[in-house]
């Protein structure tokens, strides 16, 4: 008769170890489970402010591809110069002006590949460089695309999409674009003082 109680206590005691371990086991899962989510709930919030223009870059410079559309087309002005993704690469778009043409190349800024060179005849009314005199832009001087875009995300946060550097009347403008979740701004700065010209909200 011990001998029974003995055996009916031992099954007891494991049936209640074994429901312990499947205990701890599923606690410990349901941890890890959780601490997974937490690394991918970060990761994903990393890679969303990595994705910022003002957070990278690349093999090709903006001065690289404004002189690779100056060896292709010497006789022009340079009249904007453009950085934004488009179908998953970052591309620069250069776009120049010469007394008869215009003129737009794009080029990939991690590749250095050139993409596109396309020349456009200016109207008559515009030859003979009075349009280029209206359009062309100095870039002498002025602040990097990283110092304009550091300006930008200070006035608005959030991650920078693309930046082009234009003309309006006499001044050389940078133009910024930030995203903060579905809105889009866009904030003109000075070129050389960064002083802030213009921020407007897309729609």
């Amino acid at each position: 008769m011990y001998k029974k109680l003995a055996t009916v206590g031992m099954a007891v005691l494991l049936v209640g170890a074994l429901s312990a371990c499947s205990f701890n086991d599923d606690k410990d899962t349901s941890s890890s489970n959780s601490s997974k989510e937490t690394t991918s709930s970060k990761s994903n919030s990393d890679k969303s402010s990595s994705d910022s223009l003002q957070n990278k870059s690349f093999d090709m410079s903006y001065e690289d591809a404004v002189k690779a559309f100056k060896d292709k087309h010497s006789d022009a002005e340079i009249s904007s110069v453009e950085l934004e993704k488009n179908l998953g690469k970052y591309i620069y778009k250069v776009e120049g002006i010469s007394n008869d043409n215009e003129y737009e190349m794009k080029f990939n800024a991690e590749t250095k590949e050139e993409l596109a060179d396309e020349t456009d005849k200016l109207d008559k009314e515009d030859t003979g460089g009075v349009e280029k005199e209206n359009e062309k832009i100095n870039l002498d001087g002025i602040k990097s695309p990283k110092e304009a875009m550091d300006k930008a995300v200070s006035e608005q946060a959030g991650d920078v999409t693309s930046w082009k550097i234009d003309r309006e009347l006499d001044t050389t403008y940078y133009e910024v674009t930030v995203k903060q979740d579905n809105n889009k701004y866009e904030i003109k700065l000075n070129s050389k003082t960064l002083d802030v010209l213009q921020t407007e909200q897309d729609d």
